[in-house]
């Protein structure tokens, strides 16, 4: 399933040498990115699902399908438990 995100209307983003700052204003804590993670949030930010993030990431970088699936996953639990993004609910209309 490709599974979309909800970014938290309370984190601020900046990028800075390639890396990205997220500041959590409801929390007051800040989480830094590196590389991989910065461009997974401007995926997040495009709207891309879990799938299409996959898709993209594996054309820009040299990791296997697993690696890669493994690790973006751990971030997308790291970045939900942190309430810095949510799973989408899917749409209920048919």
């Amino acid at each position: 399933m490709n599974q979309k995100y909800q970014l938290s209307p309370d984190v601020l983003s900046q990028e800075v040498h390639g890396e990205t700052v997220l500041l959590d204003l409801a929390g007051e804590t800040y989480f830094g990115l590196n590389e991989v993670g910065t461009r997974i949030w401007q995926l997040l930010k495009q709207d891309h699902g879990f799938e299409d993030m996959l898709e993209v990431l594996e054309q820009e970088f040299d990791v296997s399908h697993e690696r890669l699936q493994a690790d973006v996953a751990q971030l997308m639990e790291d970045l939900i438990a942190a309430g810095v993004v949510k799973p989408h609910a899917p749409d209920p209309s048919p």
